[in-house]
C-alpha cells in the first residue's frame, strides 16, 4: 500500500485529473480549481485533502443535476 504525499504539485494533479498543465492553468486562471499555495517563485502545490473536497464537491453537484 503506498501513502499519498499530504500535497500535490502541478505536473502530478494534472495527471491525476487526466488533464494537461495547460488545462489546469487555464482552470486556475477561470477559479475552477481551488488556490494552490506558493511555496516559491515556481513552486505551487495543492494541499491533497482540499484537492480531494473540491472533487466531492463536484460530485455532489452532479447528482442534484
Amino acid at each position: 500500500m503506498s501513502k499519498k504525499s499530504l500535497i500535490i504539485r502541478y505536473s502530478e494533479l494534472a495527471k491525476e485529473l487526466g488533464v494537461s498543465t495547460s488545462t489546469l492553468w487555464r482552470w486556475r486562471q477561470d477559479k475552477v480549481i481551488p488556490e494552490p499555495i506558493s511555496l516559491g517563485p515556481r513552486l505551487v502545490v495543492w494541499e491533497r485533502v482540499v484537492i480531494e473536497q473540491w472533487l466531492e464537491s463536484k460530485r455532489t453537484q452532479e447528482v442534484k443535476l
